[in-house]
């Protein structure tokens, strides 16, 4: 346990040095840079796993078996409730409005903004799924959190991992994430990185249950596709100024309430997705949801 431990707190400083380099580089440069380091970050949690924990790679969560398919039904479900909760909710109930990024590079009178839409949601979300399969949930989702799990037990797993996650992202908003919140000082960074944490336990609760990457790795690439080049995330600054839209908050205060509000309810609506998925569809060959409860 304290040798599983030991490993486990070296690699976490790893790549917290790995992604804090990205803070030495503009923002285009700092892209190309995190797209490799993030992808390092999988290859030696695989390294780690098999070398100094004598483990299986595919026990990372590479089974393709009944799990997997019922991961990714969650992973999708899950991204639909998201997207409708946080933006077309809100939209119809005049919080916020998304208004048309003139000025972004995709933005076309030559070619509908429904294809432009569908192409980047099919194409990028492919590519942002192969990058968080091997890389960002890999490392979080498939190497961390069952450590964390092996020491803690489930629920402290979750919350070290979702507080990790969190602090990890620190070095994005002084690069790739530059002119977003860290325009706003220290505390909008520091909601930020709560936020960030907050919203990977849905994740963490989803792989715990199905111990597989696929569900949670497609939840993960399609809202970073949303965020990023559909309709921009304000906070996110830099890697989100070309998106197709861009969303303009009408009523600010009330927004804070929905926001932190759907941080919780996603919680408790991947719990129920999964405690139902486990009492009535799920494998007993593998682990699943006992551990979250301990």
């Amino acid at each position: 346990m304290k040798r599983t431990l030991k490993i486990l707190i070296g690699y976490i400083i790893f790549i917290f040095i790995l992604v804090s380099v990205a803070v030495f580089f503009p923002p285009k440069v700092s892209s190309i840079y995190l797209s490799f380091a993030i992808l390092a970050m999988g290859i030696v949690a695989i390294v780690c796993q098999k070398q100094l924990h004598h483990g299986m790679f595919v026990e990372m969560g590479f089974r393709l078996n009944r799990n997997a398919a019922i991961g990714l039904s969650i992973g999708l479900l899950f991204t639909a409730i998201v997207l409708i909760l946080n933006f077309w909710l809100p939209v119809r109930l005049g919080l916020i409005e998304i208004v048309l990024n003139e000025n972004s590079p995709a933005v076309s009178k030559e070619v509908s903004l429904m294809l432009t839409v569908s192409i980047i949601v099919v194409l990028g979300g492919i590519i942002m799924f192969i990058a968080c399969l091997f890389g960002e949930e890999l490392a979080f989702r498939g190497y961390i959190l069952p450590k964390l799990e092996e020491i803690f037990g489930g629920v402290k797993a979750i919350i070290l991992c979702s507080v990790i996650f969190g602090l990890w992202h620190l070095p994005a908003y002084f690069s790739i994430y530059s002119g977003g919140a860290a325009e706003q000082g220290w505390t909008s960074v520091a909601v930020m990185l709560l936020a960030h944490g907050i919203s990977v336990v849905p994740v963490c609760i989803l792989y715990l249950t199905t111990r597989e990457l696929y569900g949670v790795s497609l939840y993960h690439a399609l809202v970073d596709v949303f965020q990023y080049s559909i309709v921009a995330n304000p906070a996110m600054g830099e890697i989100s100024k070309d998106a197709i839209y861009r969303m303009e908050i009408l009523n600010e205060p009330v927004m804070e309430i929905v926001g932190w509000g759907w941080q919780i309810l996603a919680i408790f609506i991947m719990l129920g997705l999964c405690r139902l998925v486990k009492n009535v569809v799920i494998s007993y060959n593998i682990p699943a949801t006992s551990t979250v409860n301990k």
